[in-house]
């Protein structure tokens, strides 16, 4: 888990501190829902982007039936539960990132909330029952690497999930920035600005 505070934090990782907090219910209702919806984009982009290297990466595949799985079409459920599943896992790794344990009760709070609402916007699986999926992983590889297979498995690739999870370990393993870019921005952005910003 990582326990590093203030300074001490990797550079380019946003710190959230108490002067962060938000204000008023109001304040606190907008932040929030602004975090979980541009979280949830950013988790689709991201795994829209490892599925298409890995359809460009088709012809090198050693045989036809791993070839056919990577080129295949997803359907709407398939997506939208791989989509949750890396959701899920991105809010973990963010209150990792922020502390874990030591992490300021509102910021747990408001993480929480976060996780809570992934289930208005996309139903299934519910949050709570992916996260009791997991087992208790001591480090984020080992628990990123099972959260790849299980994103597979939710892509509908069956059996061949652990093979193909490496192409997929990227979204949690290689974006850090995009999830600390979306809280500071949905912590310290003016409320007009976040009120006028559009969905892509």
């Amino acid at each position: 888990m990582h326990e590093t505070r203030g300074e001490e934090l990797p550079p380019g990782l946003f710190q959230a501190r108490p002067e962060h907090r938000p204000a008023t219910n109001e304040e606190w209702n907008e932040r929030l829902n602004f975090y979980a919806c541009w979280m949830s984009v950013a988790v689709s982009d991201a795994l829209y982007e490892c599925l298409m290297a890995l359809r460009q990466a088709a012809p090198n595949l050693p045989n036809d039936i791993v070839r056919n799985l990577a080129l295949k079409a997803y359907s709407d459920e398939e997506y939208a539960s791989a989509v949750k599943e890396v959701l899920c896992i991105w809010l973990h790794l963010e209150a990792m990132d922020q502390g874990g344990d030591k992490t300021d009760q509102w910021l747990l709070t408001f993480l929480r909330l976060a996780f809570s609402a992934s289930d208005h916007l996309i139903p299934e699986p519910e949050a709570l029952t992916v996260m009791h999926s997991y087992e208790d992983f001591g480090d984020v590889v080992s628990l990123s690497r099972a959260a790849a297979a299980r994103t597979c498995r939710a892509l509908g690739f069956g059996d061949f999930s652990p093979g193909f999870s490496a192409a997929v370990e990227r979204v949690f393993l290689k974006t850090s920035p995009q999830r600390q870019q979306i809280l500071q921005e949905a912590l310290t952005l003016p409320l007009e600005t976040m009120r006028t910003r559009p969905l892509p």
